[in-house]
Parts: structure tokens; C-alpha cells; sequence
């Protein structure tokens, strides 16, 4: 198949390359600049050049490349978590590629006959209370202001994957990636955050995350362009709370163990966002994608490989 990759420079774009070469599939990967594109074609990929921000760029990228597959991996997501206006104006910029280019690619896969549209979106987006969320539970829509923000660009992405008629749609919330280049990397924002005691346990340290090696996270999305077009949520066999989590972190680099802090020190702004996934995220199921995309994580358990990634082994 022809497949056309938005997003393709990212954490999970090189290894999901990879794998759609090793398939076979003929790859075309939208690249904004001269930089980009070199990467694109190290890759062995095909580079497409396009703007995923303009509407008549993007179009055009996908009018030229004729895809039966699109894949949706826009985001732009700040290498730094410790500069907050660098993080702030990336979680806008991703907020502004959810709102703005998941429709012109779903309207442009249509005018080409493309077969399917796959989306990235996210499986930690969902209302915070007691029990594990599935697929059709409500997302947090009434989080406060910059929490909200970036549901509802989540809300929109999926929306807009979900709506066309002729193209079949499909949207994968993936958990928190960890693996090569992710925040969980040795020397990547987890890591640093912890050594300096900026990654604390917020309140009980009650939210659930959702684990996703990159690798699973590929797996997950070759099973997409041929499994029935739905939501699937995917994350690993191994929930584990925050209050286990980041002691867990700590003490596998070596570092000091996190503070423990207040939850009204993160009732404002860009800190309600950390206050929910250290706090408040609950459970996420993947059984819809085990049952119905036949998909299994591979690293099932997050320990021995997460202790090797933090320390860069």
C-alpha cells in the first residue's frame, strides 16, 4: 500500500517507518523543510514537502503523494518540560495541529479514494474518578482552562477522524510512550526532572498511567490499517500509580526520592495538567484493542525496560 505519514520525525515516526518499509509499503512522509526531508530520505522513505498548518500545503502534499492509508502523528511536543513557555507554546501548537490539520488531512484522503485515515491521539485525556475508562467514557472536557484546551483539541482530532463518511476512520489513544527519544530517555525531561527534584508526588500520587513502549505503540498501528475502524485505546498490561511510579524512577537512576506536595500548589494554569496525570488520571483499558485489532504489547511488563532506558543502557 501507499501509505502517507504526517508526523514522521517524531518518537514514533522512525521505528513506525521502519516497520511500513520492511512491509513493503511504498512511505511518503510530509516534511516542512530542506532538514526535514534529509531526514525523511535517511530513512528510506519518500519525502512529500508540504506545511501541516496550511490547508492548501497540506492538500496538495496529499493530492500529490495518492495514499491509500493516511497516518495522523502531528504533534509538536517541547523537548523540554522545565521551560514552561517553551512547553506552553508547544502544547499550543499541538492543540492548533489537532484542531486544524486532522480535518484537511481526513477531507484530503477523501478526495484522493484513500482507503483509511489512522490518528494519534491519547488515552490520558479522560474523565478523572474511580473505575478503569473504556473507549465510549467521556473525555475531560470540563478540566480547568489549560487542561481543557488540550481535550478539547484531542476531542476535535478524533471528531474529525471519525466523520467522514468514504474514508474509514480510526483513532488510537496511546498511553505514555516510553522508549528511545521519549521524556523517559536517559537525559530527556523525566530523567533531569527527577535528579532535580521537579517531578514531585502530587497529593496521594493517585493517578494511573497507562505505559506504552514506542515499539508496542507501532505494533498497534500496523494492526490498525487493516482492523475495523474504531477507538482503541493502547496501553500495556501494567497500570501503575504515580505513588509507585516516580519513587520507582528515582531509585532506578540513582537520585534522590521526589517530593511529596500539596495538590492546591497545581490549581493554576499548565500545572493542573501535571496535578491530573500525578493525581488524578484513572485506569485505562485496552481490551478493545486485544479483541478486536488481535493486538498484544510486547513488553507487558515496564520494569526491566524502563530501568534500562532511564539510565541509557
Amino acid at each position: 500500500m501507499r501509505v502517507f505519514l504526517a508526523g514522521g520525525t517524531g518518537v514514533i515516526g522512525p521505528p513506525l517507518v521502519a516497520r511500513l518499509l520492511a512491509g513493503r509499503h511504498v512511505v511518503g512522509v510530509l516534511a516542512r523543510s530542506p532538514e526535514s526531508a534529509a531526514k525523511v530520505e535517511a530513512m528510506g522513505a519518500e519525502s512529500v514537502a508540504g506545511n501541516a498548518l496550511n490547508s492548501r500545503s497540506l492538500t496538495y502534499a496529499v493530492r500529490t503523494f495518492k495514499p491509500d492509508v493516511v497516518i495522523n502523528q502531528l504533534t509538536s511536543l517541547p523537548k523540554s518540560l522545565l521551560n514552561l513557555r517553551e512547553a506552553t507554546r508547544a502544547a499550543k501548537l499541538t492543540n492548533r495541529l489537532r484542531h486544524e490539520a486532522a480535518p484537511v488531512l481526513v477531507a484530503a484522503a477523501e478526495e484522493v479514494g484513500a482507503e483509511r485515515i489512522i490518528s494519534q491521539s491519547i488515552a490520558f485525556a479522560q474523565e478523572p474518578g474511580d473505575g478503569e475508562r473504556v473507549e465510549a467514557d467521556p473525555l475531560y472536557l470540563a478540566a480547568p482552562k489549560a487542561h481543557r484546551d488540550v481535550v478539547e483539541a484531542v476531542a476535535a482530532n478524533e471528531s474529525a477522524t471519525m466523520g467522514s463518511t468514504s474514508v474509514a476512520g480510526v483513532v488510537l489513544r496511546y498511553g505514555a510512550f516510553y522508549g528511545p527519544g521519549s521524556y523517559f530517555a536517559a537525559g530527556e525531561a523525566y530523567p533531569k526532572m527527577l535528579a532535580r527534584r521537579l517531578l514531585p508526588v502530587i497529593g496521594e500520587g493517585r493517578g494511573v498511567w497507562g505505559l506504552l513502549h514506542v515499539d508496542d505503540a507501532v505494533d498497534a498501528t500496523i494492526r490498525a490499517m487493516t482492523g475495523p475502524p474504531q477507538i482503541y485505546n493502547i496501553v500495556d498490561d501494567d497500570p501503575v500509580a504515580s505513588s509507585e511510579l516516580l519513587p520507582w524512577m528515582a531509585y532506578a537512576l540513582g537520585v534522590k526520592q521526589p517530593r511529596t506536595m500539596p495538590r492546591w500548589m497545581f490549581n493554576a494554569g499548565p500545572a493542573t495538567i501535571l496535578r491530573y496525570l500525578i493525581d488524578e488520571q484513572p485506569p485505562v483499558s485496552s481490551e478493545r484493542a486485544r479483541t478486536v485489532l488481535g493486538w498484544t504489547p510486547r513488553h507487558a511488563d515496564w520494569r526491566r525496560e524502563l530501568a534500562r532506558i532511564l539510565r541509557g543502557d
